[in-house]
This record gives structure tokens, sequence and C-alpha cells, in this order.
């Protein structure tokens, strides 16, 4: 008899430095028998180019890489036994990690080897990737059209609740369509060349949307 089983696991939003993608990529040969051949490749996709690598040792020697990697995979596969960390994929926006082997207990153990050290690397938004943007967007903005439709005689909203509804608006619009790139969900940072406000301009303009929306909510009340 012959069994595979194939399970996934959903990652939390995380940065890696060089070090700790060691460390990962390490727990990860811990999972196979190193004195058998083993295939693992580290693939990193860049604006203008795909590198693939071998090993950490080859990744080590290419010293063109500069900044941050937010699109890539690690995979390492012996016979019938894998496990594959991904950034992402067609209609898949968050991380993940995937085994295969024919062992629960195996799969379960390769699981929890790759989340532990993710999770010791997750941002402080990491629960924010997952927000449902998009449909809070389509949520507010037909909120007006929704209370004129059932409520055809309702009391027009005081210019306060007006722009704190137009700044929620405005703000879901602009995060569910730049929060991949603002906030991306999966990262390998390798050198930390740009200065402080070019490095987290992206998150301090998030926290200045949220504190002026929570702001102008407060204030209407």
């Amino acid at each position: 008899m012959k069994r595979e089983l194939e399970r996934e696991k959903r990652l939390p939003a995380f940065n890696l430095q060089l070090g700790d993608l060691e460390l990962l990529w390490k727990r990860m040969l811990e999972l196979f028998d190193t004195s058998k051949p083993l295939n693992s490749t580290i693939k990193l996709s860049l604006p203008s180019e795909k590198l693939e690598f071998e090993s950490i040792d080859e990744l080590r020697g290419y010293t063109a890489l500069r900044g941050r990697v937010t699109n890539f995979s690690l995979r390492m596969s012996q016979g019938n036994r894998s496990v594959t960390v991904n950034t992402g994929g067609m209609f898949k926006f968050f991380p993940t990690v995937k085994v295969e082997a024919e062992s629960d207990v195996w799969c379960a153990g390769a699981i929890e080897g790759v989340y532990g050290v993710i999770r010791a690397n997750r941002v402080w938004y990491s629960w924010f990737i997952y927000a449902p943007f998009y449909t809070l967007f389509i949520l507010f903005a037909f909120t007006p059209m929704a209370i004129a439709w059932f409520f055809p005689k309702a009391v027009e909203m005081p210019k306060p609740m007006t722009f704190a509804w137009l700044s929620a608006v405005l703000l879901f619009a602009f995060l569910s369509l730049t929060k991949e790139r603002l906030l991306p969900a999966a990262t390998i940072s390798f050198t930390n060349e740009v200065g402080f406000i070019r490095r987290y301009g992206s998150e301090i303009s998030l926290i200045l949307g949220v504190v002026s929306l929570v702001l102008t909510i407060i204030t209407m009340i």
C-alpha cells in the first residue's frame, strides 16, 4: 500500500534576516536524512530577474543581492517527502508552509519546525494582512445608498460623520489596493542600506492614516 499525505498551514506575516533564513533552512534540513540525495532550492523573484540557488552557501556567495525580497520560495524534497515555504501564488495572498509525506507525525513535525522559526520573526502588522479591506471598502462605500434605500426619510448625516465615513472609505480603498506593496506578507532582508524614514515610510503612513480616522470618529461622538 502506498500512502501520500499533504498538509498546509497559513503563516503569519514575517521578516527574515539572513541569519534567520539560515536557521529556517537548518530546521528544514533536520527533517531529512542528509546522508542521502536531497533536492533543495531557494527561488527569489526580483523586479527584473529570477534567481535560484541550491543552498544557503550558494546564496551567501551571491553578493549582488541588496535590500529585501518579498516574492520567494524555499523547498526541500527527498523521496516522497517535501517541505515548501511559499510567499503566495495564484489566488493566495499570504505565506504558507506545505508538506507532503506518508506519515502524519512527520508532517506535523515539519510544519511545527517551520512555524516555530517564522513565529519568532513575525512582524507587528501580522494580524493586518488577513483583514478584508476590499470587503470593508465595499460595505462602507455603499452604506449611504443602503440607508437611503431602506430609510428614505432618514435625517441627513452631520458633517463630522460624513467626513469620518469618507475617511474610512478612502482608507480602506487605499489599503485594499496597496496592502501587498506597503505591508508585504513575507520578506527576506539582505541589507539595511536605507534610512529609517524610507525603510518604515509605509508603516508610518498606515499608522498616521488609522490614527487620523480614529481621531475623526472620536471628535464626532
